[in-house]
């Protein structure tokens, strides 16, 4: 595995589209990693990427059909055998930080349609 920029604000994203209707709490219990770690994870308080390992745990238990691959791209990190297939530029993590800041503004109602909408186009092919 190969690193190159971790981003904590759409990780957080990433996991809080993963978490889905349940809790935190619950969320850490399925994905069964503490708590504390997945607060620390959510509230981008974690300064280094988390490990394969976890990014699996997370993935296989995510509510909004998140792969191993997205969680790692936003970790900053891609299988060896995916190294080529992404470039992640400055400009494309300032976009990110930016989309994150505004969605954090957003009201619980209208994270939820963003979320909903993103479903949608995600289904869509």
């Amino acid at each position: 595995m190969s690193n190159t920029s971790f981003n904590k604000k759409l990780f957080s994203l990433l996991l809080d589209l993963a978490k889905g209707d349940r809790s935190w709490r619950q969320f850490a219990e399925d994905c069964d990693i503490s708590y504390v770690q997945m607060r620390k994870l959510a509230t981008c308080g974690q300064e280094n990427p988390p490990r394969i390992k976890l990014i699996k745990k997370i993935a296989s238990n995510s509510q909004a059909d998140l792969t191993v691959d997205d969680f790692l791209f936003v970790a900053g990190a891609q299988a060896d055998n995916h190294v080529s297939q992404f470039s992640v530029t400055t400009s494309m993590l300032k976009q990110g930080d930016l989309f994150y800041e505004k969605y954090l503004s957003l009201s619980m109602g209208q994270r939820k349609m963003i979320n909903d909408f993103i479903d949608f186009l995600s289904s869509r092919e």
